[in-house]
């Protein structure tokens, strides 16, 4: 299997919606699920044709296209950070019974910030690990990669103009998201830059109608055979990762599960998480609510990893299939 890591420079805010909140526009996520994702380029794809639709959604169902989510990256010093997920894992300090309390406050301090930040950066991924094995602080260092900010709307569709409030992210000059593709065929993946650079001009996320989610390359993409091949140390990592079977398997894209897969499961640490978000359906010349599916969280760990699938659904008043990409992607985690 071949990657490429597309790094995207947004040039408009950005809200990705929150199922886990109640997926209201007062909520907003900063990572873009890859279901959501790969519901963009379906919808993208269809401007195209519905047969460039089936062949995307086959590539996908045959293991030779797939995707991660979206997450966080920031340039420092012209080299690239590619920022996973935090592992949900119990992190334990050990601690001696008796200290000074400038020592306890320090510590308290240090534990906060393990438990506050939600993405390691991947070429430390391994120190982290390491330091929640032996029970140790490991020093967070997250840069700062967008700011939150609430916009104020008015509804004029109702009989009496209404106020509504949308929260979006506005990514700083040096940051934005980034996502791993995996493909077989260099066919394939020619095809599927076609609808990302396309999806640039349309946007992601909620809202896009109004011009949110706009976005273009911060760097071409990355196309690495082997780690040796990399140009950034985080790229580098990351790709080892992807290829290595690891103690554990970090997902790195939300996992619908096989009946076959529960038992394994049940020895990870995970989380569920609820997608929802809507859809056109022409028969009512509006958008409608998707029905509401849990899925297995990015950050979720297992001793294995853990085959998912493809929803496909069909939903009264929409003409054409909706699918919901709960393939999963993982990388293996060590440490020592």
């Amino acid at each position: 299997m071949k990657y490429a890591i597309y790094t995207l420079k947004f040039l408009t805010p950005v809200h990705f919606g929150n199922s886990a909140n109640g997926g209201s526009l007062e909520k907003t996520s900063l990572i873009c699920s890859a279901d959501t994702y790969f519901s963009a380029l379906c919808w993208e794809a269809s401007l195209f044709s519905d047969e460039l639709v089936e062949q995307l959604v086959e590539k996908f169902n045959s293991g030779k296209l797939n995707i991660s989510s979206l997450f966080p990256f920031c340039i420092r010093n012209t080299d690239f950070e590619f920022y996973l997920p935090k592992p949900f894992l119990q992190a334990e300090i050990a601690r001696e019974q008796i200290q000074p309390f400038s020592v306890m406050k320090e510590d308290m301090i240090k534990l906060k910030q393990m438990k506050k930040t939600s993405f390691i950066r991947a070429s430390k991924m391994k120190d982290f690990m390491t330091a929640v094995n032996h029970k140790q602080f490991f020093d967070i260092n997250e840069p700062l990669f967008a700011y939150k900010e609430t916009n104020t709307k008015v509804n004029t569709r109702l009989t009496e103009s209404m106020p509504y409030f949308i929260n979006t992210y506005h990514f700083v000059d040096n940051a934005g998201l980034y996502f791993v593709v995996s493909f077989e065929d260099e066919e394939d993946l020619s095809m599927l830059d076609k609808l990302i650079k396309s999806l640039g001009y349309s946007g992601i996320g909620g809202k896009h109608s109004s011009g949110y989610g706009k976005y273009e390359f911060a760097d071409e993409e990355i196309i690495i055979y082997d780690e040796e091949d990399g140009i950034y140390e985080d790229a580098i990592a990351l790709i080892r990762a992807l290829k290595v079977k690891g103690r554990f398997q970090l997902n790195i894209a939300p996992v619908t599960p096989l009946a076959k897969d529960i038992t394994d499961i049940k020895f990870g640490f995970y989380k569920l998480t609820k997608r929802s978000g809507f859809v056109y359906a022409d028969k009512y010349d509006n958008y409608i609510k998707k029905n509401n599916i849990y899925m297995i969280a990015e950050g979720s760990c297992f001793l294995k990893q853990i085959q998912g699938n493809m929803i496909e659904e069909q939903i009264e008043g929409v003409s054409h299939k909706i699918y919901r990409n709960g393939l999963g992607m993982f990388v293996g985690l060590n440490y020592e």
